[in-house]
């Protein structure tokens, strides 16, 4: 949701600010549900490697971001288009993490 705000909030400089900082604050509490979320669906037993595997992808995402997200605001006509592309594949990915089911708990 923040990401769509961050698409749809051209100003004042304060807005963009506090919408920002939402979404920080989101991006800090998805780091804290990673961590559970690994121990609810596989157990503890082998958390380590479990937690590299999840995390890897996302990571070189972060990694990626800052050059993928200039190349692609230049393609799509700015930076307002970019964030409203990123809400529509997050809504997306959202729809698809509801038809996944926890081992055991189906």
């Amino acid at each position: 949701m923040t990401t769509a705000v961050l698409a749809v909030t051209p100003g004042p400089c304060s807005l963009v600010i506090a919408v920002s900082i939402a979404a920080g604050m989101v991006r800090g509490n998805l780091t804290l549900l990673q961590a559970t979320a690994i121990t609810d669906r596989w157990g503890t037993q082998h958390y380590g490697r479990l937690s590299a595997l999840l995390s890897a992808p996302a990571m070189t995402a972060s990694a990626l971001a800052p050059f993928a997200a200039a190349a692609l605001a230049s393609i799509l006509g700015g930076y307002p288009e970019l964030f409203g592309v990123l809400a529509g594949l997050a809504a997306a990915s959202a729809i698809v993490a509801t038809a996944t089911s926890v081992r055991g708990r189906e």
